[in-house]
């Protein structure tokens, strides 16, 4: 589930800001701010069924750490067989 979440985060990420990302790609620097950052939580509550807060996005702006932390939080909430 993991390789999925990020696939969903990078998505949701170039398409609220319009552009393509990678690993150090900085949400803030890139033209992000406060309303597309809760448009991106938004999306990412809908598509993943994760909660990320706002004080996290401000702590983690670069793609890659905000990434493992969805991720983590994906993995943790999917259920095991």
């Amino acid at each position: 589930m993991s390789t999925t979440a990020r696939e969903a985060v990078a998505e949701i990420w170039a398409e609220v800001l319009g552009t393509s990302i990678d690993e150090e790609s900085d949400f803030f620097l890139l033209g992000g701010h406060s309303l597309l950052a809760t448009q991106m939580v938004a999306r990412l509550e809908a598509a993943l069924g994760v909660k990320v807060t706002m004080r996290e996005v401000l702590e983690y702006p670069e793609f890659g750490e905000f990434a493992d932390l969805v991720t983590q939080r994906v993995d943790t909430a999917a259920p095991t067989a």
